[in-house]
């Protein structure tokens, strides 16, 4: 059985590598910017160092959102519910991510199948967009 400890390590795993990632992408970005040197046509200059600079502030973003989802998996702010169907691991927007050839959605609180999931007692079950769920376990 899958368990809610197991769903949470991987994400974290996975959410770290992007960290990981993002970091370096920052910092290859901040070389470039730095490298820049100013030509005969300034504006040109210009505009190649502001493209860059908002490049780096898309990927600070980023990593600020990476940084808040793993603090918010560390608090164990999560449920994972699992149907006869599906499973879904309720706490941060991350997509699917596939654990011993399961596939768990990670959705945050705030998606409709969410309340759905959160409201529904074990071995009751609901339809959301014509799709019939049963909920096996929750945790």
């Amino acid at each position: 059985m899958l368990q809610k400890s197991d769903v949470i390590s991987e994400l974290l795993s996975q959410l770290n590598n992007k960290l990981k990632f993002l970091n370096q992408n920052l910092e290859s970005a901040i070389i470039s910017r730095n490298s820049e040197t100013k030509s005969s046509a300034g504006d040109k200059f210009e505009t190649s160092r502001e493209m860059a600079q908002i490049e780096i502030r898309k990927l600070e973003t980023e990593i600020l959102k990476a940084q808040q989802f793993i603090q918010d998996l560390q608090e164990n702010k999560a449920d994972l519910i699992i149907t006869e169907t599906e499973v879904f691991l309720i706490s941060i927007p991350f997509g699917k991510i596939a654990i011993n050839s399961k596939t768990i959605y990670c959705i945050s609180n705030s998606a409709p199948i969410a309340k759905l999931l959160l409201n529904t007692e074990v071995s009751t079950g609901f339809n959301y967009r014509g799709v019939d769920y049963k909920v096996v376990s929750k945790s």
